[in-house]
């Protein structure tokens, strides 16, 4: 399971390449939408009550509803990145050991393999999904239930570089254009 740390640095590294130099606020707003998924743990079954297709949704139904009633301050956009980042953390997690894609309404667990390398007859890739406990060779869970909370902070050595490189990223992104352009403008 990819640890808390390396969604913490593919988030930063989203949030610093896709939010413009003003948006360190939002960008801070927007940081727990990386992690949140993996709060299933403590709340339901994990990778499956906040690990499904329907929880992306969840900001976009929130927009909607803000716009209905005209009370949205915040940009559109960042529902739209929040929704996105929900949706990255699912498809990461599925790359390892499987998520519940459809749960409650479903009880397979989907994961993806991918393989790209040297074969003996030459260039091959394969993409599959892997559903435990149908067809799977890789075995998660069969099916949901609840469990104990184990959540690696950091899986190695290298996502901990990773991480220190995305914090660096992320900081530097957004605080040395702030510096810039407050001696632009004169502010101090």
């Amino acid at each position: 399971m990819p640890s808390t740390g390396l969604h913490l640095a593919l988030t930063l590294f989203f949030l610093a390449s896709c939010l413009k130099d003003d948006d360190f606020k939002p960008a801070l707003f927007l940081l727990p939408f990386g992690l949140l998924s993996d709060f299933d743990s403590f709340i339901g079954v994990h990778r499956a009550t906040l690990h499904n297709l329907f929880i992306i949704f969840i900001p976009l139904l929130l927009l909607i509803i803000l716009k209905r009633l005209k009370v949205n301050t915040v940009k559109d956009k960042y529902f739209i990145f929040a929704s996105l980042l929900l949706a990255f953390h699912i498809f990461l997690d599925a790359f390892y050991n499987g998520v519940f894609l459809f749960y409650p309404f479903s009880e397979k667990s989907y994961n993806l393999e991918f393989w790209f390398g040297l074969k003996e007859t030459g260039l091959s890739a394969l993409f599959t999904w892997i559903i435990p406990g149908n067809v799977g060779e890789i075995e998660y869970v069969i099916t949901p239930s609840p469990s104990v909370p184990e959540i690696p902070i950091i899986g190695s050595g290298i996502e901990l570089v990773v991480l220190i490189f995305a914090l660096l990223t992320f900081f530097l992104r957004f605080k040395v254009n702030d510096v810039l352009y407050r001696r632009e403008h004169g502010e101090r």
